[in-house]
């Protein structure tokens, strides 16, 4: 003998159309519950063998959850005007939480462009935090923001709370 049970099928996504309101702390895990974001639009020219802080690209949230995790997505105009690396680090607090010392590589002169990263930071807090880029040459200067014709360009920096 065969029983066969039909059951409705549940669709998170209508089912939170349907509500009025959804609290924070009901929405499922990965949800995107909070976005910000920093805009550098200064042109600026660095040449520092030392990781340096970029003065101002800096963004600020304060989590709702200790447990959430924290996107982080950098999108960095860099133009390298001599054979070198340049590196980059993420940080939280003035602290690195992400090194890439690979960086962009030019073998020789006046090469760049956009240099995107993604990272996904589990800071345990619901303080405020602030997040920042750190760069360095290993030779030579390194420009933000460069453009063409009438310009400028722009940079960003991008959190986003992600519920765990």
């Amino acid at each position: 003998m065969t029983v066969r049970a039909n059951k409705p099928a549940f669709n998170v996504r209508e089912k939170l159309k349907s509500l009025d309101s959804v609290t924070y702390d009901k929405m499922p895990a990965g949800s995107i519950i909070q976005v910000k974001q920093s805009s550098f639009n200064s042109y600026a020219t660095f040449n520092n063998s030392s990781f340096s802080a970029i003065s101002g690209f800096t963004v600020d949230i304060s989590p709702r959850f200790p447990s959430s995790k924290i996107l982080i997505t950098l999108n960095l105009l860099l133009e390298i005007r001599s054979a070198s690396i340049v590196a980059i680090e993420l940080t939280r607090g003035g602290s690195p939480i992400f090194t890439n010392e690979g960086g962009l590589r030019v073998n020789e002169s006046a090469n760049g462009g956009y240099i995107t990263y993604s990272y996904l930071d589990s800071p345990g807090s619901i303080s405020n935090l602030t997040y920042g880029v750190q760069t360095r040459s290993t030779n030579g200067d390194y420009v933000f923001n460069n453009y063409i014709g009438s310009g400028p360009s722009n940079s960003f920096l991008t959190v986003m709370e992600v519920v765990e």
